[in-house]
């Protein structure tokens, strides 16, 4: 008894000890976006040293950082270089295919189909070797995280043109699981992690891109859950990015990303997920005016979100990695967070990257 006693206090003792400063493990739920496309751009070097610094977890890469495969893979390796041994630098980006990427053929890169064009005029063969060429491009130029693939369903109506279609596969959940796993195959192939989104739908946000309230309680189908019931049983889904709409029947007073009856009890209790939870656009207006940048921010975190993505770099006169932290510390401060919560998304991130390592060495 006395040394089953004396184990369970040497675990908890290492278990505390490895528990690292509350600031460092609020830096590895950031990340940001920056200006910048090589060494010496103010920009990059002012992320470059916030990663050696440990202030933040991970880069989000947009049009403004990519030019060309070689260029990308360069500044890629730069940012890398200083992130901490044992956590690598989280390197997203959101690369679905169609028209609108910020992967064209003009810059070197593979030519990809929209998800719909995919469905619409290939194969499963043709499907596979396209998704193969996108996901090597990722691999090839540094990239370890891909915001995809959409696992939306089409709504079930002639009224909506293509257009509006075009990052959906289908209206049928079978079909959307069946490309998504081509797609996540792919990307795993190649040592990328995917990100699925957009949980539990984006509703019109899919195509308005985020730029107003949306309520789905209406137009919600069940079978919209499916393929995240899928891709969880067979061992597929790592990571998954939030949604914003209201779905009251759910949850009757919060958007789904400030929502722990969504995050929490429907996605983690009863779907039983394990990995981690992206929240994005927490500036965009998708979401209520009245709340203000600090409420989302904490109550995004409170709810269940355990990485929040920003695109800029400066919030409100200051840096975006101090802003955050700031305002999560004092928010355990006054009580509005539990540092438990803090640990808890630390932890699961920790997870993650460490499978980034495993894919990454597999592949190299």
């Amino acid at each position: 008894m006395l040394k089953i006693l004396l184990t369970c206090l040497l675990f908890s003792s290492l278990l505390h000890a490895k528990t690292p400063p509350l600031e460092d493990m609020i830096a590895q739920m950031i990340m940001i976006g920056f200006d910048g496309t090589k060494e010496g751009d103010k920009w990059v070097d002012q992320i470059a040293k916030d990663i050696k610094r440990e202030k933040i977890g991970g880069v989000f890469l947009m049009d403004k950082n990519i030019q060309s495969p070689t260029q990308l893979k360069k500044l890629n390796e730069y940012l890398k270089s200083g992130a901490p041994k044992g956590l690598p630098l989280i390197v997203a980006v959101e690369h679905e295919g169609g028209e609108k990427s910020n992967f064209e053929a003009k810059k070197g890169f593979s030519e990809i189909p929209s998800a719909y064009e995919l469905f619409k005029s290939k194969d499963i063969s043709e499907t596979e070797q396209l998704y193969q060429k996108l996901s090597q491009d990722l691999a090839k130029s540094g990239i370890n995280v891909n915001f995809a693939p959409v696992l939306d369903l089409q709504p079930k109506s002639d009224v909506f043109e293509s257009a509006k279609l075009q990052r959906s596969y289908s209206s049928y959940e079978e079909i959307v699981t069946t490309y998504a796993m081509l797609f996540i195959n792919a990307l795993h192939a190649e040592g990328v992690m995917p990100v699925v989104k957009y949980f539990p739908t984006a509703g019109a946000n899919l195509w308005n891109n985020f730029s107003s309230e949306e309520d789905v309680t209406k137009t919600w189908r069940f079978e919209q859950l499916k393929p995240y019931y899928d891709l969880i049983a067979f061992g597929k889904m790592d990571a998954v990015l939030m949604s914003h709409v209201m779905h009251k029947e759910i949850d009757p007073k919060n958007p789904t990303l400030f929502s722990k009856l969504v995050i929490q009890g429907l996605l983690r209790d009863k779907m039983h997920f394990e990995g981690v939870v992206f929240a994005d656009n927490l500036r965009t207006n998708s979401i209520a005016s009245s709340v203000d940048f600090k409420q989302r921010v904490i109550r995004s975190i409170d709810a269940g979100a355990d990485i929040l993505v920003f695109t800029n770099y400066f919030a409100d006169n200051a840096s975006m990695p101090f802003t955050i932290n700031k305002i999560i510390t004092d928010a355990i401060k006054n009580g509005e967070l539990k540092e438990e919560r803090i640990a808890l998304s630390y932890e699961r991130i920790v997870n993650f990257k460490q499978k980034l390592s495993k894919r990454g060495s597999h592949v190299n």
